[in-house]
This record gives structure tokens, C-alpha cells and sequence, in this order.
């Protein structure tokens, strides 16, 4: 039986914050709040964010594990697009997104990629993008979201990835709807559609209209079928 998580004070107690953390997350040891709470990795979109809220969201709402990877050199916006994707998943599909871990790499190579799988020739796997999509997977998730430059063949994303190794890039310069598009291809398998209210609009996530965007049931419902969407 796990502890009561507040105190006769009506304090948060840690251990029951530990206990959560080792039985939802598999996150054990030392604990940072922000990061591995709260799941804050970046100061771009700060707001006030609720400790008790988001203990009762890890254990009462299916979410998705994934790790972050910066490439030394790219400009990311982690934490405004963790939110928005949240902002999308979560109101529209019961579903929000966890970030198990965020590191940087230095590797001039891998800033802009040499890549034509995203303009649809079959997903062939160049060097530099098998080399990008090893990165970051002994971060605790199967799903990596990387962020590169944004001058790579003409594209602010692409979720086209090596045969078991899921994961998506974002360019610096992506929309503030592109990480969400990207992870909605990722998981689920999402093809585009052709409305601009829709978070998968094949039209650029630039020309969304009426944000948030939002998801049909039948993209929830092939989000909350993946494999990779789980629960406390």
C-alpha cells in the first residue's frame, strides 16, 4: 500500500513522491522535481505548474515516454513544445507526453542531415541519419525526439526513422505545432489530412487555424493503441 501523500499539514511527503516516480516512471534514486516530476527541461515556456497535479496525471492518465536529444549548434524550444503537444494530446486523446531525459550532443555532422525519406522515395536511410537516431536511446524511452537545423531538404521535421529506432527531428525553426505533428506520425501512425484545424495537416503546421489544433477519434484511437502508450 503506498503511503498517503500528504501529510496531517496537508504537505506533499517525499516518499510517496518517490514511490510514484520507481512504480510509474521507473525513475529511482536521486530526484530532481522539475525534471523528473514535472518534466521541465527548458525555461522557454515558463508557468506555474502544479506538483499535486501532476502526481494524480502520472498515475491516473496513459502517457508516452520520450527522450530528448540536442544537437549542439540547433536552437530547441523543449519546453513550449512539450507543453503544446500536452496542451493537444492530453484534451483531445486522454494522452500526455513524459520526457525521460533531454542531453545535448556536440556533432557538427548531424546538424543538418542528409536526407530524402520525408519527400517520400521509400525511406532510405542515409549515414547521417542512421548516426542521429542511435543517439539517445538508453534514456529510458523507445520514441527519441531530436532537434536539428531547420535547412535540411527542405522540411521543419520529419518523422521518418530508421526501422526500429522511433523517433522524429524538429528544426529550430518549426512552428510551435511541429514537435506534436512529428510525434503524431511517431506514435499512432497518423498519416496527413487536408484541414487546417487538425493537428496532421498536410498543409504545414504554420497554416493551423483556430489553435490548439485538434485530433479526429480515429487518431486517438490509433494514439491510444500504440504499443508505446502506457500506464502507472
Amino acid at each position: 500500500m503506498r503511503p498517503a501523500l500528504f501529510n496531517d499539514k496537508g504537505e506533499l511527503m517525499m516518499q510517496s513522491i518517490r514511490d510514484i516516480a520507481d512504480d510509474c516512471l521507473d525513475k529511482t534514486g536521486r530526484l530532481s522535481l522539475r525534471e523528473d516530476i514535472l518534466g521541465v527541461y527548458g525555461s522557454d515556456n515558463p508557468q506555474t505548474r502544479s506538483t499535486k497535479a501532476q502526481l494524480d496525471r502520472i498515475e491516473n492518465t496513459d502517457f508516452v515516454k520520450i527522450a530528448l536529444v540536442t544537437i549542439s549548434g540547433a536552437n530547441p524550444t523543449i519546453q513550449r513544445d512539450l507543453d503544446n503537444t500536452n496542451l493537444v494530446f492530453e484534451s483531445e486523446c486522454d494522452v500526455w507526453v513524459y520526457p525521460t531525459a533531454s542531453i545535448v550532443v556536440t556533432d557538427n555532422s548531424l546538424l543538418t542531415l542528409s536526407q530524402d525519406d520525408c519527400a517520400g522515395s521509400g525511406h532510405s536511410v542515409s549515414d547521417e541519419e542512421d548516426e542521429l537516431f542511435d543517439l539517445g536511446r538508453n534514456l529510458g524511452a523507445n520514441v527519441v525526439g531530436y532537434y536539428i537545423r531547420s535547412d535540411t531538404a527542405g522540411f521543419l521535421g520529419c518523422a521518418a526513422h530508421p526501422p526500429g529506432r522511433r523517433g522524429f527531428w524538429v528544426g529550430d525553426a518549426a512552428s510551435q505545432w511541429t514537435f506534436a505533428h512529428e510525434l503524431g506520425h511517431v506514435v499512432g501512425d497518423n498519416s496527413h489530412v487536408n484541414n487546417n484545424n487538425n493537428l496532421m495537416t498536410g498543409n504545414g503546421t504554420f497554416n493551423i487555424t483556430n489553435p490548439p489544433p485538434n485530433l479526429s477519434n480515429s487518431q486517438c484511437d490509433r494514439i491510444e493503441d500504440d504499443d508505446d502508450v502506457i500506464s502507472c
